[in-house]
């Protein structure tokens, strides 16, 4: 008897647990979504979102950030990352509203230079590693671009 009391015991501890457990919907209709990839389709992380020159906040490791919305407005978003192209949109915002950003890093336009520079590709080539040089100074990327003015100028 003393068995089936414990168990007894134990079943109702649980379903009582189980009742009084209970979470917050999983509405997310009055919040704006973002997401953010690289053109690699990798997700992001640590992208500040700015709304009208407000960090809203940082995307997580899955490249996403959720934050509220109670008004419908047009909105400058921009997204910023050290090593990547800022991003800047504006849009209707509101409540339900995705954002999808994709964003390009030093690293991507410098080895698409290179890429475009074997094709001989040279006024695509500079365009490409000066976009690199805009996000990020280095002198590896300062001296491919050199390598391309010097076969822009033999060709």
């Amino acid at each position: 008897m003393r068995l089936n009391l414990n168990i007894y015991t134990v079943f109702m501890a649980l379903i009582l647990l189980l009742c009084s457990c209970t979470s917050a919907p999983d509405n997310k209709m009055d919040s704006v979504f973002v997401m953010v990839y690289d053109y690699e389709n990798n997700e992001l992380m640590d992208v500040s979102i700015l709304i009208d020159g407000k960090e809203a906040g940082r995307t997580d490791i899955y490249g996403r950030l959720l934050f509220p919305c109670d008004v419908e407005k047009e909105t400058a978003v921009t997204a910023q990352k050290r090593g990547y192209e800022t991003v800047e949109i504006t849009t209707m915002v509101r409540a339900g509203t995705l954002l999808y950003f994709r964003m390009g890093s030093g690293n991507y336009y410098a080895e698409l230079a290179e890429k475009l520079l074997d094709e001989n590709e040279l006024h695509d080539a500079l365009k490409m590693i000066d976009k690199s040089l805009e996000i990020e100074e280095r002198k590896d990327r300062r001296y491919l671009r050199e390598v391309i003015l010097r076969r822009m100028k033999n060709d």
